[in-house]
Formats: C-alpha cells, structure tokens, sequence
C-alpha cells in the first residue's frame, strides 16, 4: 500500500508551480515546464489508483483540477494538457460529484468534454455541431493512437447527456456519441479497463427502451467487460446501477453489491482506488429506497 506521503506530495506540487506560473517564464522553458508535469501527473495516476483512502484520493484530483485548469489557461493548444483535463475533469464527477449533485456532475462532464475536443488532432477535430455523417467519415481516419482522446470525449459526452436526459435537444447527439465510442472500440478496445464495454452497458442500460435504450443489449458489454476485467469492481456497480435497476431484478442487485462488498482489495492492489469507490457507491446505493418499487406497484404496473 502506498504512503500516503507520496499523494500529499504530489497535491504539493500543484501549489509549486502555480507559483512559479505567477512569477513569469518565457515560452520555451515554460513548455518545458508544462512537458515535465504531465509526465508527474501521468506518473502519479498509478499512485492514486493504488490509493485506498477515498478522501485523500479527492484531495488529489480536486487539487490537480485547479492546476490543471492553470496549465491550460497558459498553453490553450497543448493537446496533452486538455486530455490530461478531460480526464481529470471526468473522473472527479464519477467518483465524487454525480451520486450527490448530478447537476454539478453534467456540468463538470461538459467542460471534460470541451477540453477533450481541444486534445484532438488536427485531422480528426470536430465542432459539438457536426452532423453525424460527417462525423463518421472523419472517425474513419483515426489511428489507434487517437483512442485515448476520443475515448473521452465520448465519455464526457455522453454521461453530461445522461445527466440530461430531460432535454430533448442534447438527446440528439446520442448518435454522434455512439459513433465516436464505436471508433474506439474498433481502435483500441482494452483503454482505460475496456472503458469502452462499461461506457455501452451504461449506455444501453441507463435509458428505458422509449428513449433508445436496450438494456439487454446494455448487459452483454457489461457481462463482456467483467470477464475480460473480472477484478474491476465498478463494471459489476454499474451493471447492477443501471441494468438490475432498469430491469427492477432485485436479486441481481443484491447479488452483485454482495460481490463488491466482499472483494479482498488485496486482490488488485494496482486498482486499489476504484474498488474501494465502487465499494463505496454499492453501499450508497443499497441505502437507496427509490431504486425498486415494491412488489404491491410492481404487480398493479404489470396488470395495467
């Protein structure tokens, strides 16, 4: 288990160069700068990811938000640095913003969203505004090293949609969503723990058939991703968020926050961090009543 010396340390190196940005560079050192914290923070998500203490783990990436954000504020163009908050961006409103304020959360999904566009590159930039055939031709252009950039911005993308679902104009854009996601998969399947399998099976399961959802279709990426990740706990939290939910299959809920509550973080030290967030939101959400009907509505909803 990691010190955790190593995160307060790096959470002190944001305050170290966001004063050495107020005291003025010239642009070549500065680039160099800015070359040299991505390699810290790239380096660092390994540490945080071995991280079992929630609120330290928040500490880092609201911290490293503001940094970030600073960064590039002082080099707009730097395809390294808007990736790097697109992710940050992202994985502070999943694991620590969404369950509590989802208004915030799309909020902080569609500036992940904005910086990903900017990580782009050149030959497969888009606006928000393009038209999905347009799109699909572009994406047919992109390498697998385009994968990690695109992978976010479908996912910011698409779960500021989910935060939204009550607005019938950004539903449209499910579609484009959809594509980039496709493309991904076609590139490089395995990102960030087959993100791509969790992002359909939430993407499927999350909406009700009347508003484009198929949850079945949702439980075969959910089903796909725990056997190629079968220690990566949050695609069994959100199978059970999303898919038992929609499908009002209690026993499936149950069955699979058991597992989570369960599992030996020992298992998969190396993801130590995410097991315990899913370890965390699986208790939330058994706290939660509204989730099932009882079985009395159940039964009336079924006779109507």
């Amino acid at each position: 288990m990691p010190k955790k010396n190593s995160i307060a340390n790096i959470i002190r190196l944001g305050s170290i160069l966001f004063l050495c940005l107020l005291g003025g560079m010239s642009c070549s050192p500065r680039r160099f700068l800015f070359n040299k914290v991505s390699n810290i923070f790239d380096s660092s998500i390994a540490t945080v990811y071995q991280e079992d203490d929630l609120e330290l783990a928040e500490n880092f990436l609201a911290s490293n938000l503001e940094t970030i954000v600073i960064l590039v504020a002082q080099d707009p163009d730097n395809s390294r640095l808007n990736l790097m908050a697109a992710q940050a961006f992202g994985a502070y409103a999943m694991a620590f913003v969404e369950d509590s304020d989802p208004q915030r959360a799309g909020q902080l999904y569609r500036r992940g969203f904005m910086y990903a566009l900017k990580s782009l590159r050149s030959a497969i930039s888009f606006t928000p505004n393009i038209k999905p055939a347009e799109l699909e031709a572009l994406l047919r252009s992109g390498q697998k090293r385009d994968a990690p950039a695109l992978f976010w911005v479908g996912y910011n993308w698409g779960m500021y949609i989910l935060q939204n679902l009550e607005q019938p104009r950004i539903l449209g854009d499910l579609a484009k969503v959809e594509a980039i996601m496709r493309r991904v998969a076609e590139l490089d399947a395995s990102y960030n723990f087959g993100g791509v399998d969790l992002f359909y099976g939430t993407f499927y399961s999350a909406r009700p058939p009347l508003l484009g959802g198929n949850p079945e279709l949702g439980r075969t990426y959910f089903l796909k991703n725990i056997e190629r990740n079968p220690d990566f706990l949050m695609t069994k939290l959100y199978y059970a968020r999303y898919y038992a939910v929609q499908m009002q299959d209690r026993a499936l809920f149950e069955s699979l926050l058991t597992e989570i509550e369960t599992f030996d973080l020992e298992r998969a030290p190396e993801i130590r961090f995410l097991n315990a967030l899913a370890k965390q939101k699986a208790a939330n959400l058994r706290q939660n009543p509204e989730l099932f009907l009882d079985p009395d509505e159940s039964s009336d909803i079924i006779e109507r």
